[in-house]
């Protein structure tokens, strides 16, 4: 009986590492997909689509260095599931110089669009551009901490992969499905879902809603739903106004 007692949580630990690892792993190629799909017609695959080129270099480069954060969001996972601990280290202090290029990045980019598209009748370049500006501080704030946090690794994967979900919110806003394309508020609670999967994983695995799942999910929600409230207000659109003619 004593011996059933004592090996019981060996062989249970293992089984619910390796869940643990695939989820994360799962969840990581879930985001990459999402991207993929949603920026294949006009980054990606463009050439297959006859897309039109990117209005301006800095687009190119925003797109390279966020494709970069994903695919080391993918290396990451994948190192250590296999074990790999050590190169997953050194290989996040890449991530370190990365995450911040992600928030500058995201701003220009944001600021280009809505001198882009500020000319499309019944385009919504304002809230288009709120909702980007959320999606950023969305993912700034749980990465931020999600660094701060690196040596508790189960705070640490959780804010890492909440704070890449904010950014999906792009990628489904680009899906070619008329419900979700240029429609904020869709493409929101589409990357939501991606948040109930966490938090449906930590209640089915542990019994229990991780602190870091709780306070880093409510962030996204509560900054992007926030951002697309502002972003039908009269103050906002006057704000939009005064950055477009600053930048132009």
């Amino acid at each position: 009986m004593a011996t059933i007692v004592v090996a019981s949580p060996v062989i249970e630990k293992p089984r619910a590492r390796t869940l643990e690892h695939r989820f994360f792993g799962g969840m990581s190629a879930l985001i990459a997909l999402v991207v993929f799909i949603g920026f294949a017609r006009t980054y990606y695959l463009a050439a297959l689509f006859d897309a039109k080129p990117l209005a301006a270099p800095i687009v190119h480069i925003h797109g390279a260095v966020f494709t970069c954060w994903v695919v080391l969001l993918m290396a990451q996972t994948a190192l250590v599931s296999a074990g790999h601990t050590t190169i997953h280290r050194q290989l996040g202090l890449v991530g370190l110089g990365v995450a911040p290029l992600v928030v500058v990045l995201g701003v220009v980019v944001a600021v280009e669009m809505l001198n882009r598209t500020s000319a499309i009748p019944g385009f919504g370049s304002p809230l288009i551009f709120a909702v980007a500006l959320s999606e950023i501080t969305g993912f700034a704030v749980p990465v931020f901490f999600g660094f701060r946090l690196r040596r508790q690794p189960a705070f640490h994967k959780r804010l890492i992969l909440i704070g890449t979900i904010a950014t999906t919110t792009a990628g489904f806003g680009r899906w070619p499905l008329s419900f979700l394309l240029h429609k904020p508020l869709p493409a929101m609670l589409a990357a939501f879902s991606l948040l109930l999967l966490l938090i449906a994983f930590d209640l089915l695995s542990t019994r229990r809603l991780h602190r870091a799942t709780a306070l880093g999910a409510a962030w996204v929600v509560f900054i992007e739903l926030t951002g697309f409230a502002v972003g039908h207000t009269a103050v906002w659109r006057a704000f939009a106004a005064q950055v477009l003619s600053l930048t132009r």
